[in-house]
């Protein structure tokens, strides 16, 4: 993770994938959800952290699978 200079440390939520900072004052983000997504049901919120972790691993097994480019001659 990378550091800020405040203390904070940038977070990826885990239900939407967004990066934000943790922690802030007033914020009601978790270490591990972002504001919006600690306000949804938390059984939705389920579902949504799987599909994102699904959706990265397919998207990680498509970047295996492609011929790498070749440069230009």
């Amino acid at each position: 993770m990378e550091k800020v200079t405040s203390g904070k440390r940038l977070r990826t939520c885990r239900a939407c994938g967004k990066q934000f900072e943790y922690p802030v004052k007033g914020s009601a983000a978790t270490r591990h959800h972002c504001e919006e997504c600690v306000q949804v049901p938390t059984h939705l919120r389920v579902v949504a952290e799987r599909l994102s972790a699904r959706l990265a691993n397919l998207e990680r097994q498509l970047k295996r699978l492609q011929p790498p480019s070749t440069p230009p001659a």
